[in-house]
This record gives structure tokens, C-alpha cells and sequence, in this order.
């Protein structure tokens, strides 16, 4: 009696582990990469021209979270390199928006980026930092006509609005991520870092706005920084000749109202 329940017992158990071999290397359909892919390759390219289909491969050389139909990567973009033969899972395709380098994601829907170059005279001595707001002034070259006679012999004295509070989207090739700061040991005094400078500022406007940057010559923009709580308003461009208004006492600091008579 007791040989017969062990020998049944150990039946079971060798026919236990033979089930589970044969579980693992049961053939499983799952996406696979026929070809070599780049990084940011559209997906929807790939699956209409065959370099990913379905395929099959031992179910335990498939990962937990691999792709098993085609349908679920559609619309969007290979987030790395992949070799012929790879195993496709849910990490190695992305959004347009997840794929870390790409700066177009940035942009607000219907905006594109323009670049000028500005040195420390047009670009405020190179205090403008991304995310700021500025305003663009033009000056005319001399051969560009003006409304005053003398300005368009002398070149001299006219300049006017470009654009008024322009989003700063970079400086340089830098978007500006902030980077963590290290921590502060006792008794040392905490360090500042200051902001990358760059003669290559680009701006963040609508399609059309970039015809008319684009169309001044280079240099002949200066921009001036403005609160982000700045709300544009008309402002009449300077004409020559150029009114003096120091001469007539006028001071561009504000200038606080009087008081009144019940405020005395």
C-alpha cells in the first residue's frame, strides 16, 4: 500500500514538471520587429510595410508585458533602436509628446519657434531667460522709407513696436529644465546659477508672426523685458524728428498721483 502511494505521488510529480516544461516552451504569438528600426520611426509605417508583424516565440522568452497585436502601437513612435528578431514591448514605442528630445512637443498647439539673433545691446545685456516675456522693437534700415522726411536722409530717430509680450522659448539650444540644487552644508554659503546666455534667442508666436520677424533685417531688433502680468496696449512709434521729452520735464519713472484733498 505505502510503495503504491508513493509511486503514484512521484507520477504525479515528474508529470507535473514535464507539463511545465512543455508550458514553457509552448510556441506564443506576439509582435516582433522583422527589421531594423531607428529611433522615432512611426510605427504605422512599420506595421503597413511588414518590418513588424506577428510572429511566434517560446512563451518563456516572451516578457511579461510584450505587445500582442500590432493594433496597440499604432500612432506612435519606436523610443529606441531595435535589431531585427526583437520582442516588442509596451516601453519600446511612445507618444509623439513621451519621446524625451523632442522639442516640438513644447509648443503650444498652432504655434511654431522662430530664432533672431540678438546680442547684450538688443537682448537686454543677456538678463532674458526662457519663459520670459519681451517686447520687439524695430528700428528701419536708412534706405527703408519712414514717415519723416529728415529720418529717411539722416537715418536717424524712428523706431516702433515689432510685437509687444513675446514668449522666450529658448536661449541657445537650451529649453531652460530646471537642474536640481545641491544642498546646502552647515556654514557654507549657497551657491547662485545663473541662466545660459546665448545670441540665439527663439520665440514661441503664431505662423504669421514669424513671416514678419523673419522679414527685418538681422540687428535691427531690440527687445525689452516686461512683467509677465504686462498687458499690451498701443504705443505710437517714434518719429523723426525725435521729440525730446526731457526737454519738457518728463521722466520715464512712474509718477505717483497727488493726493487728494480728503486724503490729507
Amino acid at each position: 500500500m505505502v510503495g503504491a502511494v508513493a509511486a503514484l505521488l512521484i507520477f504525479r510529480y515528474v508529470g507535473g514538471i514535464e507539463e511545465r516544461a512543455q508550458g514553457e516552451t509552448q510556441m506564443v504569438s506576439v509582435v516582433i520587429a522583422k527589421a531594423q528600426i531607428p529611433r522615432g520611426a512611426d510605427a504605422n509605417a512599420l506595421i503597413d510595410s511588414g518590418q513588424i508583424a506577428i510572429g511566434s516565440r517560446r512563451r518563456i522568452d516572451v516578457p511579461a508585458n510584450a505587445v500582442t497585436r500590432v493594433e496597440d502601437i499604432r500612432g506612435q513612435l519606436a523610443a529606441l533602436d531595435l535589431t531585427a528578431g526583437t520582442i516588442i514591448s509596451t516601453p519600446m514605442f511612445v507618444s509623439n509628446t513621451q519621446l524625451s528630445d523632442s522639442t516640438a512637443s513644447v509648443l503650444r498647439e498652432g504655434m511654431v519657434a522662430v530664432t533672431i539673433s540678438a546680442d547684450q545691446v538688443h537682448g537686454v545685456a543677456g538678463l532674458i531667460t526662457q519663459g520670459d516675456y519681451v517686447n520687439m522693437a524695430a528700428a528701419p534700415t536708412a534706405d527703408q522709407p519712414t514717415t519723416g522726411t529728415k529720418a529717411a536722409q539722416q537715418g536717424t530717430g524712428c523706431a516702433g513696436h515689432l510685437y509687444q509680450k513675446v514668449r522666450v522659448l529658448a536661449l541657445g539650444r537650451s529649453l531652460g529644465s530646471p537642474v536640481a540644487a545641491a544642498p546646502v552644508q552647515p556654514g557654507e554659503t549657497p551657491t547662485t546659477t545663473q541662466a545660459p546666455t546665448s545670441d540665439l534667442i527663439t520665440f514661441e508666436v503664431p505662423p504669421e508672426a514669424s513671416q514678419q520677424i523673419i522679414a527685418v533685417p538681422t540687428g535691427k531688433i531690440y527687445l525689452t523685458l516686461v512683467r509677465p502680468d504686462y498687458e499690451p496696449k498701443p504705443i505710437a512709434p517714434s518719429l523723426d524728428p525725435l521729440e525730446l521729452l526731457g526737454a519738457a520735464g518728463k521722466t520715464p519713472e512712474p509718477v505717483a498721483a497727488a493726493p487728494t484733498a480728503g486724503g490729507q
